[in-house]
């Protein structure tokens, strides 16, 4: 290899380095692939100048095509290779440290949805949908901000609504920069939680809660998306229109009362049959003795909350 072509591969590394120390990882979020695909353009015309032993780049100018040493495969198809691999690189690489700054920096905050729209992509084979959320969110120095959220899974974008309140999670330097926090995958990766549907062991552990505030604190470790919500009954009420399930607790006469939509639950609500010591059904509910426990459940196919619920199963829970 000529000493002096050396130079090309130098200048084709200095340029593959260039990036990581130009660029923030907040840029990637407004530039995206740009930054891959323009820096591994130049890696690879640099290193094509390299193998084909140029001393300048003028000589491009006189590129003989009928050389076989300079039209050979390798000197193409070597460069194309280093452009789509690059590009693949670096574009890995500022997503990866971009996510990584969200989940160490960011704050967590509730913006509304304003509006929503899909937009279907169809070819011979297939076809793709893509889901767009407007939302607004106003931070805590009292700045209106509106954001726009783009590529929202088929899952989140069906929980929601105009006018629903949502988890963020952004950047308060730059608040444009953000995630939205409703399907579980986002919740897992964000809030570090489960996300998963209330099982009848959570129930006991809630009723058994002899501060009403620390009901909230309590699901929020199980899912994401509780919000507070008025009763007419002494007591206090939580509603999750994501999960589609509430939760009404009066530790005074220690009742509970759970909610769900059948229709939206991922796992049928079982008590432990072992636990279970008289059981009397009727044509509107079933009523269970536990060794703790009256619970009496009942379905009924309506209408509830903001037209979230449509098939609703009721467990009323006291104790003995």
């Amino acid at each position: 290899m000529n000493i002096k072509n050396l130079k090309w591969y130098f200048v084709a590394l200095i340029i593959l380095i260039l990036p990581f120390f130009l660029f923030p990882e907040t840029d990637y979020n407004s530039l995206g692939w740009s930054i891959g695909v323009v820096t591994s353009l130049l890696v690879a015309f640099f290193v094509f100048l390299g193998i084909t032993k140029m001393d300048s780049i003028s000589e491009l100018f006189y590129f003989d095509s009928d050389d076989s040493n300079l039209n050979s495969a390798t000197n193409f198809l070597i460069p194309i290779a280093i452009f789509i691999f690059g590009s693949i690189f670096i574009n890995i690489n500022f997503s990866k440290r971009l996510e990584e700054k969200i989940k160490k920096e960011g704050v967590i905050a509730q913006a509304t949805i304003d509006s929503g729209f899909s937009e279907t992509t169809q070819s011979s084979r297939s076809s793709y949908t893509d889901h767009t959320l407007a939302l607004t969110l106003t931070t805590d120095d009292n700045v209106e901000h509106k954001l726009i959220a783009e590529d929202i899974s088929a899952e989140a974008y069906s929980k929601v609504g105009v006018g629903l309140d949502v988890e963020i999670i952004y950047l308060p330097k730059n608040p444009q920069i953000f995630r939205v926090i409703i399907d579980d995958e986002s919740v897992k990766k964000y809030k570090h939680i489960s996300n998963r549907d209330i099982e009848f062991k959570d129930l006991e552990k809630l009723i058994a809660l002899k501060e009403p505030g620390k009901l909230e604190k309590e699901l929020n470790k199980l899912s994401s998306g509780w919000q507070p919500h008025q009763s007419e009954n002494p007591g206090i009420s939580f509603v999750n229109l994501l999960k589609k399930e509430a939760i009404f607790l009066n530790t005074t006469d220690g009742i509970l009362m759970y909610m769900h939509d059948q229709n939206n639950i991922t796992s049928r609500f079982e008590i432990p049959k072992e636990r279970i010591l008289k059981e009397l059904s009727d044509s509107s509910a079933v009523s269970y003795e536990l060794d703790k426990y009256f619970i009496r459940k009942q379905t009924e196919s309506k209408v509830g909350e903001s037209n979230q619920f449509s098939v609703i199963e009721k467990v009323i829970m006291r104790t003995k």
